[in-house]
């Protein structure tokens, strides 16, 4: 056997020195396939893309009594997903009346007991979750393949005739009435409290705000429940849960020929109404200067909202403002607020825009973030900067061309990602619009924008000297924090808010306590945030609030 040849050993001194260096050296460097490539994306000759967005015809099966369904055959995973849509919300009908309709699709399709709904969900290994916003609503349903009969019929059951609960029962309060769906609970220190709930009460505050005395932020009372009765519910909920108002998508492990037949058996005996005319909501209007809400806990950092309405956007502003937003704080890496937050101080870990629109009145327009008290000022002060500097200069070519890319190739694809992506697309916009030009035209729409454009979109839609600043936080230690980059007092910020009125005209007892000391603020009341839906049931800001201050103990 030959032995391996013994490696010499270098020479000491500044020579072997120098050749040991050196060869390091050229072990550390990466080949030149593994050098890093600069070149522009815009010169790399990418091939593009290819996304189209599918054929909704493909997928649409209309029943005889009108009911629309997107079915889309998906073979990934042995599951299928079922979501029903429908425009109906705690805005619309009787005070009261969608908040025992929600209950009553909680529990099911009358005739089965809560109780026994519940075991089937569970026989079935099936998630199950009603979702009720302003203006829309929205059942889900998850279940194995081999469950998906059975699961439809289900559908089918609730949506037609939903188990309404004891109108008695729901007199005592509103708290009662809540039905949120959230399987999170408040875990303390660890839990959704300190890294998503105080978020959540921050956001559920700024609604309750903004929406103060509109159909968006009204809380049904006692004496709300205890005026209506079973029957006026039961109207209210035929009206709007009928083949007309109420889109449906599937999508799955099945065979869609299969899947069209059981359709049919579930819902073909659904009666047709004509769907109820939609109902227009009044404005609303922030006025400036801009106005402060302090909500005072004991945690070890704060959450800020700030923001103002957002009116109905015309379509051909949509493409522009969603352009804007995505420049100035999208939800990425790259966006303005997080390079002057995030990647050049380290103040946060998020700082973004959020466009909240609504359907037939007025939706939101926020920008959200956190850090610790004595950054606080700090990130209020850099992202009005930062949206100030959107409204006055164009933007640049660069960020135009990764804006409409991102948007088109990313977002937009996503929504036709899989098979439930597709059919729930597909299924909201015809819900929505009752056609799908809009999905037809947006490619092309977000590519023909322009810097101008997306100026004017600013100036149009920001509004920074009027919008409403939340805060929730260690109020005393974010006032006390010496400046950073000298930045202004807390209260400079903007003038002590007015504290939202009950549904009576009446301040609630703690907000009239709280008025004159803004920094003790309480949230008051006001449980459900009209988030654009489908969202979840309730905000939950109230509570939420109360159980990080019940936490102040166990810290």
């Amino acid at each position: 056997m030959k032995r391996r040849a013994t490696p010499r050993a270098v020479a000491a001194g500044p020579a072997g020195a120098a050749t040991v260096v050196a060869t390091a050296l050229l072990l550390l460097s990466p080949p030149p396939s593994l050098a890093q490539d600069t070149t522009h994306p815009r010169d790399m000759n990418l091939p593009a893309t290819g996304f189209a967005r599918p054929d909704p015809e493909r997928f649409r099966v209309e029943l005889d009594n009108g009911l629309v369904v997107y079915v889309v055959e998906d073979h990934t995973v042995p599951l299928v997903s079922f979501s029903a849509f429908a425009s109906v919300g705690t805005a619309h009908g009787p005070e009261g009346a969608a908040e025992v309709l929600l209950r009553g699709l909680q529990q099911g399709p009358a005739g089965v007991g809560a109780g026994d709904f519940r075991r089937t969900l569970e026989a079935m290994v099936a998630e199950y979750q009603v979702a009720m916003g302003a203006e829309e609503t929205e059942i889900t349903l998850n279940v194995p393949a081999e469950d998906a009969v059975a699961a439809l019929r289900l559908l089918a059951g609730v949506l037609q005739t939903p188990n309404l609960p004891d109108l008695p029962t729901l007199a005592r309060g509103p708290a009662s009435a809540a039905g949120d769906n959230r399987s999170d609970a408040a875990a303390g220190e660890s839990g959704p409290i300190l890294y998503e709930g105080s978020l959540d009460a921050t956001v559920g505050a700024f609604h309750d705000r903004l929406f103060d005395g509109h159909p968006y932020g009204y809380q049904p009372t006692a004496d709300d429940f205890a005026a209506l009765n079973r029957q006026t519910v039961a109207e209210f909920g035929a009206a709007y849960l009928s083949p007309d108002n109420v889109t449906l998508a599937i999508a799955g492990d099945f065979a869609a020929t299969e899947m069209r037949e059981v359709l049919i058996a579930a819902f073909g005996s659904w009666s047709a109404r004509p769907a109820p005319e939609p109902t227009s909501f009044a404005p609303v209007a922030t006025e400036a200067p801009r106005r402060l809400y302090l909500h005072d806990v004991d945690k070890l950092q704060g959450w800020v909202v700030l923001g103002h309405e957002l009116p109905l956007v015309p379509v051909e502003e949509q493409a522009a403002l969603e352009v804007m937003n995505y420049i100035l704080g999208g939800g990425h890496f790259d966006t303005r607020l997080f390079r002057v937050t995030r990647d050049r101080r380290g103040l946060t870990n998020d700082d973004s825009g959020f466009l909240e629109p609504s359907l037939h009145g007025p939706g939101a327009y926020t920008f959200r973030t956190y850090g610790r008290p004595a950054v606080i000022r700090l990130l209020i002060e850099l992202t009005l900067r930062e949206i100030e500097r959107i409204r006055g200069a164009l933007v640049t070519e660069e960020e135009l061309f990764v804006a409409q890319g991102a948007l088109v190739d990313g977002a937009f694809a996503a929504g036709f990602a899989d098979g439930n992506a597709t059919a729930r697309t597909l299924a909201l916009e015809w819900l929505r619009d009752g056609n799908h030009g809009r999905s037809a035209a947006y490619a092309d729409r977000v590519r023909a924008v322009t810097r101008e454009q997306v100026r004017a979109a600013a100036q149009k839609y920001l509004h920074p000297e009027r919008m409403t600043i939340v805060v929730i936080g260690p109020i005393d230690e974010i006032r006390a924090a010496p400046p950073i980059e000298n930045e202004r007092r807390l209260d400079d910020y903007g003038r002590s808010g007015s504290t939202p009125r009950s549904q009576t005209g009446a301040a609630a007892p703690a907000q009239t306590a709280a008025a004159a000391s803004p920094e003790t603020g309480r949230l008051g009341n006001q449980q459900r945030s009209p988030k654009t839906p489908p969202t979840s049931t309730t905000s939950g800001s109230t509570a939420i609030l109360e159980e990080m201050r019940r936490d102040r103990g166990s810290r």
